[in-house]
């Protein structure tokens, strides 16, 4: 618990110096300049009306994003990894939006929401007569997405006949319906995705290495938000400005208070939980400034029920992330300008470089 203290305790100076710096509340709105330091990519895109944007400024994010823009031009399968809620499903169809089969039908299957017999028969399809309730023919998602591309989230979860079926149809391109005996061709883009660690599943004899091989051409590993924190002003601006538009309400922004929860919160759903929190705090809110009363209780009390077991890296972990909210704030008031950026935060331009370069934080962004 002290370490946690710590933590939090270095957050607030952050923000307090900040605010006290520049004689001002320290207010994240939806009418400010922040959303220029956003890079939002895929946003010029023609095609990027068919899937959602990725908000980050973070260097590890759009490095994987350029990865998977190459990626997408090819047929290749790729495996998405990363913890729930943290854009996998968005990264899948933002593949397909940039791929050649862009035109063509992006299917969707998860697999883990669905019993065994139920899955085999979703993926593959079947006749009428297969089985007990089979009263006609059924076409599987691979047909559905013949010349496009089908997304299978938790791939984890399919047993092991399923699994061996999907290793024939990546390698040969052809299947039967269950019950039938036609073999069928199709030409289909596979992209799975999973949070849990599918070599060790390997080692303990769940998953079967060959499949696991063929999926795992190009991997993408989707990093936690926790990782990301300076990408959180930034989607809150932005679940915000949508959430706000969807309920026909004027929503300007989180107080400092609200925005110190949001930040020192460790986001074990993701993005998804933090545009889930957004949501309820705008539906419920009687002000057009949310506050420190309109954060949701598990937000704000969360480290009443941690457990006092971070170790040194998440300390790290956590004074990286704070050090990166911090800089990133300077670099967006000056511009990128890293001589008044330096003397703001009182360091030399080579201490501030250096620090950049450790966090990974690219400074020709912020200029304009």
């Amino acid at each position: 618990m002290f370490l946690t203290i710590v933590c939090i305790s270095i957050l607030y100076s952050f923000l307090h110096y900040i605010s006290k710096k520049k004689g001002r509340l320290f207010v994240y709105s939806c009418t400010s300049a922040n959303s220029d330091a956003a890079t939002r990519v895929g946003a010029s895109s023609p095609c990027c009306a068919d899937h959602p944007e990725f908000i980050t400024q973070n260097a590890q994010v759009r490095r994987l994003l350029a990865q998977a823009d190459r990626v997408a031009e090819s047929p290749a399968t790729v495996l998405l990894t990363g913890e729930s809620g943290t854009g996998k499903e968005v990264l899948a169809r933002r593949l397909h939006g940039r791929s050649p089969r862009r035109r063509a039908s992006f299917v969707r299957l998860n697999c883990a929401s669905l019993p065994e017999g139920v899955l085999e028969s979703e993926l593959f399809g079947h006749e009428k007569g297969a089985f007990t309730g089979a009263v006609r023919q059924h076409l599987g998602r691979f047909e559905l997405a013949d010349r496009g591309t089908l997304f299978l989230d938790e791939i984890g979860a399919a047993d092991m006949r399923v699994q061996l079926r999907l290793l024939r149809v990546l390698q040969e391109r052809e299947f039967e319906r269950v019950g039938g005996a036609e073999t069928l061709r199709v030409d289909v883009r596979v992209i799975a995705a999973t949070n849990v660690d599918l070599r060790e599943e390997v080692r303990k004899g769940t998953f079967r290495e060959d499949l696991f091989y063929r999926l795992n051409v190009v991997p993408l590993k989707l990093p936690p938000l926790r990782q990301r924190k300076g990408d959180i002003p930034l989607l809150i601006e932005h679940f915000i400005r949508r959430l706000a538009a969807q309920n026909r309400c004027k929503i300007r922004g989180l107080d400092a208070a609200a925005l110190n929860h949001f930040l020192a919160y460790p986001w074990p759903g993701n993005v998804r939980q933090l545009e889930n929190a957004l949501e309820r705090m705008v539906i419920l809110a009687s002000d057009s400034l949310l506050r420190e009363e309109d954060v949701p209780e598990e937000i704000v009390h969360w480290q009443d029920e941690e457990e006092s077991d971070l170790s040194q890296r998440d300390f790290k972990e956590a004074r990286n992330s704070f050090e990166r909210h911090f800089l990133c704030e300077a670099l967006h008031r000056h511009r990128g300008v890293i001589s008044q950026v330096a003397e703001d935060v009182g360091l030399s331009r080579k201490s501030l470089y250096a620090k950049l370069e450790h966090l990974d934080i690219d400074y020709q962004h912020y200029r304009t």
